[in-house]
């Protein structure tokens, strides 16, 4: 095999792996492959290339470019002595992880916040209301039980957020404050601890 087909096959095989990793991060596969090729080429290109290159249509290959370029994954360049608009890639893998993660992950826990706050408080509101002695003690344990995890569930939600400005450099993490949220509680049923042969011998 010759260096340029190996070089070929080289492309190739990184293009589809980009194609994989932004399917996981939740993005489209072609969004993946049209970075992995401009990435791996040492000019801009034009989109009409990028088309050919990816087997793609004109549609997909606009739509693509431009959501890309709105992540900031892809920037349009001027190529002298070219009237057409030219596309190279973000090198700076940080600058690309941290900008999705700062726009889409951010947007998303903060709804979970948001949403679990609401549940929290219709959740405490229940359980005020059955803090009565008329109140079913069945009815009263759900409550408890549902505020208990529903608060947990927060406390998680909140220590995402704060491992997000960890990430991206805005936080330092006391993860004193947030031990206690990865605990499960051990349950009031748990049975006890059989002792051991050698506990008895000790005891003797």
């Amino acid at each position: 095999m010759d260096t340029d087909a190996e070089l070929t096959t080289a492309r190739d095989l990184a293009i589809d792996a980009c194609g994989r990793i932004a399917e996981f991060w939740g993005f489209t596969r072609t969004m993946g492959r049209a970075f992995g090729l401009l990435y791996l080429s040492r000019e801009p290109l034009a989109q009409s290339e990028i088309q050919k290159r990816l087997g793609i249509s004109a549609g997909s290959a606009s739509m693509t470019l431009s959501a890309l370029g709105r992540w900031g994954v892809v920037h349009k360049v001027g190529v002298r002595g070219q009237r057409r608009e030219h596309y190279q890639a973000e090198t700076d893998f940080w600058k690309m992880i941290s900008g999705v993660l700062n726009e889409r992950e951010r947007r998303e826990i903060g709804a979970a916040v948001e949403v679990v706050g609401r549940a929290e408080a219709t959740a405490r509101a229940a359980q005020a209301e059955l803090d009565k002695p008329s109140a079913p003690r069945r009815a009263k344990a759900d409550a408890d039980l549902v505020v208990e995890r529903v608060v947990r569930l927060g406390d998680i939600c909140r220590l995402g957020e704060t491992m997000l400005d960890m990430l991206l450099g805005q936080l330092t993490l006391d993860v004193g404050k947030f031990r206690h949220v990865l605990k499960v509680p051990a349950s009031a049923e748990e049975p006890a601890a059989v002792p051991t042969p050698e506990h008895h011998r000790k005891r003797r």
